[in-house]
């Protein structure tokens, strides 16, 4: 049985989620040399915190996929966190978060303390930020609970990401309208990608993530001299042709959940960036589409 046969039978449909506008500047109260203040920070991590238990009680993120983004938010809270306890010593998380965010916040702790991980990190907080703005857009555009949660965060949303683009000194994408997406004119598309939002209706994954850990750790330790990036890449198409042999076609948005997990993956083994591309998934389809 292939890791995708259940997809036979999937019903249901996923959707993804919503943005964040832009804003004029939100900070100023910054006393010393450091990036924010004590209320800043707190101010941040309360806003992540309150948006990480929308998508934790969310109805439209199927499959896991609620308590994937609750997970990834929790790693910006964690980030954030390390500076507010470790860096700028202003208190201890303990007292501001619970203890769901605290588990999060020990491991991303540790990770900061290398120097390298931690310039590593902060460089991709706005590409990385962008992903989940585009989350939270699509699920603005719902009318139902999860899509009115967001649209009442709507001025607190932009802080965090004017405040990611400050930390990276990069600047966020804007989120796309998926009802206006130009679907991309390829002469070659061997496993039939689609990005008709039609096709898309009842299929999704769940998080699998541990799965993917468990495949590409091994092959990771024993590259061959292979460059990790094409390692990761390979492994992401053999997972999409593993959807394909069982759908006969790979809708757009199984493409952005595999890569979204593989990529998470990918960032606790190596801490991979995949630049001149935006992101793995740009990456994957490069060499799909040839």
């Amino acid at each position: 049985m292939g890791l995708f046969d259940f997809f036979r039978k999937k019903k249901g449909s996923p959707k993804q989620a919503q943005q964040a506008e832009s804003s004029e500047s939100v900070y100023s109260d910054s006393t010393s040399s450091n990036l924010f203040s004590k209320k800043e920070l707190e101010d941040l991590i309360s806003i992540l915190t309150k948006l990480s238990y929308i998508f934790r009680d969310s109805q439209l993120l199927h499959g896991g996929r609620n308590e994937s983004m609750k997970g990834k938010i929790h790693s910006y809270v964690g980030i954030l966190g390390f500076y507010y306890e470790e860096e700028y010593h202003y208190g201890k998380m303990v007292d501001i978060v619970d203890q769901d965010v605290l588990v999060r916040y020990a491991l991303i702790s540790n990770a900061m303390k290398d120097e390298s991980n931690k310039r590593n990190v902060v460089r991709d907080l706005a590409d990385n930020w962008s992903d989940v703005l585009q989350v939270i857009f699509n699920m603005q555009l719902e009318s139902n609970l999860d899509g009115d949660k967001l649209k009442q965060m709507e001025s607190e949303i932009p802080k965090v990401t004017l405040a990611f683009e400050k930390m990276s000194g990069n600047k966020c994408r804007e989120p796309k309208d998926p009802r206006k997406i130009t679907p991309r004119k390829v002469t070659y598309n061997p496993l039939n990608i689609t990005e008709d939002l039609t096709l898309s209706h009842g299929h999704s994954i769940p998080d699998i993530t541990h799965v993917f850990a468990q495949d590409l750790f091994p092959r990771l330790a024993s590259t061959s001299g292979k460059d990790s990036k094409d390692v990761i890449a390979e492994y992401t198409i053999a997972m999409i042709k593993s959807y394909y042999d069982n759908a006969g076609f790979v809708p757009m948005v199984i493409v952005d959940q595999i890569t979204g997990q593989i990529s998470q993956v990918a960032y606790m083994a190596m801490k991979i960036s995949y630049s001149p591309y935006p992101s793995l998934k740009e990456y994957v389809l490069s060499k799909i589409y040839k």
